[in-house]
Formats: C-alpha cells, sequence, structure tokens
C-alpha cells in the first residue's frame, strides 16, 4: 500500500516536470545578457540595427532562433522598426523596454548607451528578484520528497531494529 502511494507521489512530480519544460521559455532570464552584449557592441560604434544583426553571436542559445530570424530579415532589408516589434511579440513582455529603446534610437539618431546601462541595472535586479523566489520556494518543494524518502528509511533503518532487540529482549524474558 505505500509502495503504491510512492509510485503515485513520483509519478505526479515527474508529471509535472515534463509539463513544466514543455511550456514556453522564460525569455525574462535571459534579457540581462542580451543587454549587456548590446551594450558592449554599441560601445564598440555600431547602429542600434548592426548590433542587432550581430548580437546572434553572442546571445544565449535559448535566444538564437529568434535572432538568427532578426539578423536574416534585416540583412534583406526589412525597415528595423517592424523586425523589433516582431522580436517584441516573439520575446514576450521582458524584452518591451529594450525593443522600444533600440526603435527610438535609431529613428532618433540618440545615444542610448546611458539608457542602456540603466535598463541593464534593473534587469539584473529583476533576475536577482526572480532567484530569490525560486530559492525561497525550495524547501517547500524539497518537502514532498523529504517526508516520502528520507523520513520512511530513518524509520526502517533506526527505528525498526530498536523495537526488534526489545521485543525479542521481552519475549525472551516472557518465556
Amino acid at each position: 500500500m505505500i509502495s503504491i502511494a510512492i509510485f503515485v507521489v513520483v509519478g505526479l512530480m515527474v508529471y509535472r516536470h515534463k509539463t513544466k519544460s514543455t511550456s514556453k521559455p522564460n525569455f525574462g532570464l535571459y534579457i540581462p545578457e542580451l543587454i549587456d552584449v548590446l551594450l558592449v557592441l554599441i560601445r564598440a560604434g555600431q547602429s542600434p540595427a548592426a548590433a542587432m544583426a550581430q548580437l546572434h553571436y553572442w546571445a544565449p542559445d535559448i535566444l538564437f532562433k529568434h535572432l538568427i530570424q532578426v539578423h536574416n530579415r534585416l540583412i534583406h532589408g526589412e525597415r528595423f522598426a517592424d523586425v523589433m516589434k516582431t522580436l517584441r511579440d516573439d520575446l514576450g513582455s521582458s524584452s518591451y523596454p529594450l525593443c522600444d529603446i533600440l526603435v527610438s534610437a535609431d529613428r532618433d539618431g540618440l545615444p542610448i548607451t546611458s539608457v542602456l546601462d540603466q535598463l541593464a541595472y534593473h534587469a539584473h535586479l529583476e533576475r536577482r528578484r526572480l532567484q530569490d523566489i525560486n530559492a525561497r520556494q525550495l524547501p517547500v518543494r524539497l518537502l514532498l520528497p523529504l517526508t516520502c524518502c528520507i523520513l520512511p528509511s530513518f524509520v526502517l533503518l533506526a527505528m525498526v531494529p530498536l523495537v526488534v532487540n526489545s521485543l525479542s529482549a521481552v519475549s525472551a524474558q516472557l518465556f
């Protein structure tokens, strides 16, 4: 009966893990690195459009597919604002400030290094906040494996020999 309960619990944990891994990835975790690389390219003298066209070389792997599409679309002559709108829609809400800043800088020709510095700072703070939330949730996630695996093994290895020894000593005295 206990083994059936353990198999059910393990099955639910595996199912939950697989459903989480097949969901849409959180691109917001990778935006700080993207901004850092973009900042280096822009400080090296690239325009926002040229920096976005080269960004796929140094970006995190999960963003490669989206950034190579940006590269290809820019090479084929599409407008930078249209390409950034598509990237913004693909990556989700975490990329809205970055895309908007790049489009306005390309349109107006204003320097954006100080704005990107501030955006990078806030993106790093947001990622640190999300990591703190995940770290605080860890004890709750580990509670089920602790109670289902470690606690029964402790009872089996530490308590059962004591009970058997006590019962054998009591039965030896009775007979």
